[in-house]
């Protein structure tokens, strides 16, 4: 006999033609397996619809393309102008939603994050900007020209200082194959235009190529600015970016710069909380994955 649960009966009943349903459940075997074959490869269906909606989640935010995301044609590569890619590893643990204060072309940005050595750090920063919203974004600021910063977490090499660590530390950190600008391959042609302290914290100024989706060069200009909290083994960076092009004719050099000088630290504490992806908030509420 076959067996059919009430809620399946429903289904099943639908499934017959307007012109073959009558008041009572007059169903033979033969329709009553076929109707069951289409409600259980119905459901296969959508729960196949579902799981690769889990696992674009998991992989990247929902991208239209690379243009839709810049605002640029394809041969412009932003910091995060990334379609389609595993998220860049920049180090940052949040431990709380990013806070945004302001509106328009003047907000304040304040972060929570974990670092080593036992040592959370609230810091801040000015951005003409919007936030970056989505699973890909940690704290990053974009506009639609492909401009931006973005935050970047590294331990300091062992007897090493912020203020003494030779510059080459930085071009091998932010410029990885796993960082923001590594997403099409190693960036090349790394250049440190200059180099200096102010305020306890290291500005670096770097020209660089990064690849373009199509595999062609894009010159590009980076000025990064690093702190480390006291008592942390970690140097916090913000690294702001834009074209060469946009860097020299633009707008984009002074808000770049203005980003970054505004970078500081506002407060510490000490927790014992590791700098993993599980410590991060987003984890535990399923946003973000090993």
């Amino acid at each position: 006999h076959v067996m059919i649960a009430p809620l399946a009966l429903v289904a099943i009943v639908a499934l017959v033609p307007p012109s073959r349903q009558v008041s009572r459940v007059d169903l033979s075997r033969r329709q009553l397996g076929a109707a069951a074959v289409q409600v259980g490869t119905a459901a296969l269906s959508a729960r196949a619809a579902l799981a690769a909606d889990d696992q674009q989640m998991r992989t990247s935010e929902s991208i239209s393309g690379y243009t839709a995301l810049t605002g640029e044609p394809g041969s412009s590569l932003g910091a995060g102008a990334i379609s389609g890619k595993s998220r860049p590893r920049t180090g940052v643990c949040l431990l709380e939603p990013v806070i945004t204060v302001g509106s328009g072309k003047s907000i304040t940005v304040q972060s929570l994050v974990a670092t080593d050595g036992g040592v959370a750090a609230t810091t801040r920063f000015d951005s003409p900007f919007p936030l970056a919203t989505g699973m890909y974004y940690d704290v990053e600021v974009r506009n639609d020209k492909g401009d931006g910063a973005f935050m970047q977490v590294e331990r300091v090499p062992s007897g090493q200082t912020i203020d003494k660590v030779d510059a080459g530390w930085f071009l091998s950190t932010v410029f990885s194959a796993q960082g923001r600008f590594g997403a099409y391959g190693v960036p090349t042609d790394m250049r440190v235009l200059s180099s200096q302290v102010k305020d306890g914290k290291r500005y670096v100024d770097v020209s660089f190529s990064a690849l373009t989706p199509g595999g062609s060069e894009q010159k590009r200009h980076a000025l990064i600015v690093a702190l480390v909290p006291p008592g942390s083994e970690d140097a916090i960076m913000l690294v702001g970016g834009a074209t060469d092009l946009r860097w020299k004719k633009g707008d984009a050099e002074a808000n770049v710069r203005k980003i970054v000088e505004s970078f500081q630290l506002d407060s510490t504490r000490a927790v014992k909380i590791p700098r993993k992806v599980k410590s991060d908030y987003r984890f535990a509420e399923g946003k973000l994955y090993e």
